[in-house]
């Protein structure tokens, strides 16, 4: 059978661009029977997975012949937001292939991800791929919002065999092998209200999270930092506070937005929080202040001579023409959902430049696609052995 692979991953990127899938709100299921549509037409066993309503994981495996364990391929089939259309040069759900790229919402991040996943097991299929164990592909839903997909596929049996994991996020060809992870606190301060024309009266909310906010000492300044990842941060970035202008705030809360690197816990962070939080009650003792976890996702870390890694350099050489660069990145994706209970080691892999996430004009390169499909048809044989 001819199988025209450089057609075949754009034609399904370009689909995938034409479905929207913006979240919020977040409607995934016409991607969803789209990408398991197109996987059983290639041969491949689908299962989907319902996480709420209209909206589907689906879960595509290419059978092995043994019991090794197998790899997983995973991406999301949502996007951010459209926004701005009058912005775009070309229509963002258009799907445009103009100067040797692919144009829309969701391009780079990452439908074309996923569809160069899709067509290398399809390539794998058609070629008569024996391998040792399966090869799992899980498009789940909410990346962008909360991680609802991959939260639910880690609540399900679908991983219990996984030894590796390959998230297809846009690296611009790189094996990314350390992400950081995200911790986000709600910080409150309340006091009591008065009339604003007898502060004096009153306890001012404001000017206590005002107070805290340069308190704040999250990470020691003498901890080294990560060879890939450098440094954990920590940034407030919403604040909201007061009734009205002649009111003394009674009220103030903020959320800061802190990126761990592996070895920095979620209860180290927020005790570090409470402590600078008291040091200014000392100051202000009629303030209480409050803080709790709103959101906790962990970094990923895999040494660079892990056997995957050395496996994804191999594939890399028999692919793309040479080794790539391995390196870190400061955002999270579905890995830090599904990695760390399973302890699996994982590399992010995918076309497309991260610079264009989430912006306007986003594109990837239909060489790109190509490459990163033969890339991902290549390494499960290199993975287990097998050669190709």
């Amino acid at each position: 059978m001819d199988f025209d692979v450089r057609n075949a991953v754009a034609d399904l990127a370009q689909r995938l661009v034409r479905t929207p899938t913006g979240n919020p709100p977040g409607d995934e299921a016409e991607a969803a029977g789209l990408f398991a549509g197109q996987a059983r037409e290639w041969g491949l066993h689908v299962v989907t997975q319902e996480v709420a309503e209209g909206r589907l994981n689906v879960v595509v495996r290419l059978r092995g012949s043994g019991s090794a364990p197998s790899l997983v391929y995973c991406g999301h089939l949502d996007t951010v937001p459209v926004g701005a259309r009058g912005e775009w040069v070309e229509d963002p759900l258009g799907g445009v292939i103009r100067d040797g790229y692919l144009w829309g919402r969701g391009a780079v991040d990452m439908k074309g991800g996923l569809a160069a996943m899709l067509t290398s097991l399809a390539v794998l299929r058609i070629e008569g791929a024996e391998l040792p164990g399966d090869v799992v592909l899980c498009a789940v839903v909410g990346e962008e919002a909360d991680c609802a997909g991959s939260r639910h596929l880690d609540g399900t049996d679908v991983l219990d065999d996984a030894g590796w994991l390959v998230v297809g996020e846009p690296t611009d060809l790189d094996l990314v092998i350390a992400h950081k992870g995200a911790v986000r606190v709600e910080l409150v301060a309340r006091g009591r209200a008065a009339h604003g024309a007898a502060p004096e009266l009153g306890v001012n909310a404001v000017e206590a999270m005002a107070r805290l906010i340069p308190a704040l000492r999250i990470f020691s300044p003498d901890a080294p930092p990560h060879p890939l990842l450098g440094s954990p941060s920590a940034s407030v970035n919403l604040i909201e506070g007061g009734a009205a202008v002649n009111v003394v705030p009674d009220f103030c809360r903020a959320v800061v937005d802190v990126r761990t690197v592996p070895d920095v816990e979620a209860d180290t962070v927020l005790a570090s929080i409470r402590a600078s939080m008291d040091a200014v009650t000392a100051v202000m003792p009629e303030v209480a202040f409050q803080a709790r976890i709103l959101h906790e996702r962990a970094p990923v870390s895999t040494p660079v001579d892990h056997p995957l890694v050395l496996a994804a350099q191999e594939a890399a050489v028999q692919a793309l023409g040479g080794r790539r660069p391995t390196r870190g990145v400061s955002y999270f994706s579905d890995a830090s959902v599904l990695s760390p209970p399973r302890n699996l080691p994982t590399v992010l892999f995918g076309p497309g430049e991260e610079a264009l996430m989430h912006k306007v004009n986003e594109g990837v390169s239909l060489s790109a696609l190509h490459r990163a499909t033969r890339f991902l048809a290549v390494l499960p044989g290199v993975l287990y052995g097998a050669g190709r």
